[in-house]
């Protein structure tokens, strides 16, 4: 599958500068790279020429489009292109605006059929600038989810402002998120897969009307029955469930675990790994939305049997038209 990292951030956080120097490492060649409007977040043109008008070829081995309609649509027609070999990339980084919510883009790569088999969300990065960083985030909501749905927090502009207490606020906001500035990211560093269980943060984070929730188990837990919890939680949340990204330990073989991915009601494929990240090997999910903490937690209780008073049990919820079949998302 080839992998999709998304990059966010507000206006004026820095992400062309930012996707530019790591354009130039060769370990980046072969990215097809796609911005939503070439007005606001286009890469800066010497780095470019275009060659046609949807697709233009980096100077440093890169393609960049911008999609100037449908997402999903657009990611097609390049796949097809990239199947007739009109165009080779090996991997695909999303530059979004810096007024967009990056959460109908993750959607869109879980709904769609075509995009969910051949593509896999590597990670999500949201550059935050260290001068207007704080203001922004109080100020814009837009800002907020790009924080709250990101797998790595980068601090730019720390050579103009100092970036501790941002620090500790991204920290707050983005409890999931792994946090470090742009000058700490090189290539490699920016390519490898954020798949790790979440640790050493508190189960609750509010950013705006947007909360993240993390729900561990020690024990594993049953492949079937957990693809019904999610098909439950996606229908209950729906637009609500800004994200869902986690470690599962199943039943039928705990020492690999599931990475399991989600926005809005769509879910990814989940991938089995072969072994479990450093840290604890338990169960870690990661559950981001607006308003969902109650079903999440009743489901939550119910699947691994932490029921509260007059909570239903595993099978009243379980036996629902909307849950799909014995195996469901996990085959």
């Amino acid at each position: 599958m080839i992998p999709v990292h998304l990059v966010t951030g507000f206006l004026g956080a820095g992400k062309t500068s930012f996707l530019n120097r790591l354009l130039a490492d060769p370990a980046l060649a072969e990215t097809l790279v796609l911005v939503n409007e070439f007005g606001e977040a286009a890469l800066d043109h010497r780095l470019y020429e275009r060659f046609d008008g949807e697709v233009a070829l980096l100077a440093s081995g890169c393609l960049c489009c911008t999609l100037r309609g449908d997402f999903v649509e657009g990611l097609q027609k390049l796949l097809a292109r990239r199947d007739g070999g009109e165009l080779s990339f090996r991997r695909i980084v999303v530059e979004t605006s810096g007024l967009a919510d990056p959460g109908p883009i993750l959607h869109a790569l879980f709904a769609d059929a075509t995009l969910s088999r051949r593509l896999r969300l590597a990670n999500v990065t949201t550059l935050v600038d260290a001068v207007n960083g704080a203001a922004t985030l109080e100020s814009h909501g837009e800002a907020r989810r790009q924080v709250a749905l990101a797998d790595r927090i980068a601090i730019s502009k720390t050579d103009l402002a100092p970036a501790a207490s941002l620090r500790a606020l991204v920290a707050r906001l983005a409890p999931q998120a792994a946090l470090s500035t742009v000058n700490e990211i090189d290539a490699a560093a920016f390519l490898a897969d954020i798949a790790r269980a979440p640790a050493s943060f508190s189960p609750r984070a509010a950013h705006g009307s947007a909360e993240a929730h993390v729900f561990r188990s020690d024990a594993p837990i049953d492949a079937a029955a957990f693809a019904r919890f999610l098909t439950l939680l996606g229908e209950a949340a729906g637009p609500r469930l800004l994200r869902v990204k986690g470690l599962v330990a199943t039943a039928d073989d705990p020492e690999r675990p599931w990475l399991v991915q989600g926005a809005q009601h769509a879910f990814a494929p989940p991938q089995r790994l072969q072994a479990w990240p450093e840290g604890a090997r338990e169960t870690s999910l990661v559950i981001i939305g607006e308003g969902v903490a109650g079903v999440a937690q009743r489901l939550w209780g119910a699947l691994t049997g932490a029921l509260a008073p007059d909570a239903p049990d595993w099978t009243a919820l379980a036996e629902n038209p909307l849950a799909p079949g014995r195996r469901g998302l996990f085959g």
